[in-house]
């Protein structure tokens, strides 16, 4: 997911000479869903819409939209660094030797013991970790979106957008790098003609 950063002006504090800046605040990801793009492979689960996949973890739950699942030596569908992926009624567990076909709302069945569990996708506001994990940092709800199987889903950065303000960024830092070069000119001139 993209990140959002948040600016504040900070300053001049209420002295006419004073200094005037930006101070980064804090960063949001960008929740617009990515393209899903299909490879066949019955673990992998992309969404659609609003919510996240909630992994298991020793510190609390974890969320994130990386569907590369896959079956651990136990037969439990786990995610990133081996987390559990949390099933409504505890780790989604398959049976050896069978495959599995997964619903729109998550219901996991396997090919013999019919339905095995339900991933749970749940929604709350997030704060990026790294690693495409996501800590959830207010009330954690149910999440509406609905579950594909066999595709994941891309990045929802577009290039060519984050290039183009990347240069625009560059080029406002010049514009005022040049401002203030100009000024400490002009203060210089003015101290050399006013000790004259």
């Amino acid at each position: 997911k993209a990140d959002r950063m948040t600016f504040r002006s900070e300053g001049p504090g209420g002295h006419v000479l004073g200094a005037s800046y930006a101070v980064a605040e804090f960063s949001s990801p960008d929740e617009r869903a990515g393209t899903v793009v299909s490879d066949g492979v019955p673990t992998h689960l992309a969404l659609e819409g609003r919510g996240w996949f909630a992994l298991s973890d020793p510190s609390g739950p974890l969320f994130t939209r990386d569907g590369r699942f896959s079956l651990d030596t136990e037969g439990r569908l786990v995610g990133a660094g081996g987390r559990l992926v949390v099933g409504r009624d505890g780790p989604i567990q398959v049976p050896e030797g069978e495959t599995i076909r997964i619903d729109e709302i998550g219901t996991v069945f396997g090919s013999e013991s019919g339905e095995i569990g339900l991933i749970q996708v749940q929604d709350a506001p997030v704060r990026a970790l790294g690693d495409n994990l996501y800590l959830p940092t207010g009330p954690i709800e149910v999440g509406d979106a609905r579950v594909i199987q066999g595709g994941l889903e891309s990045s929802n950065v577009d290039p060519l957008s984050a290039m183009v303000s990347l240069i625009e960024a560059t080029r406002y830092v010049e514009a005022f790098q040049k401002a203030m070069q100009a000024s400490d000119e002009l203060s210089s001139r003015l101290n050399r003609v006013g000790g004259r």
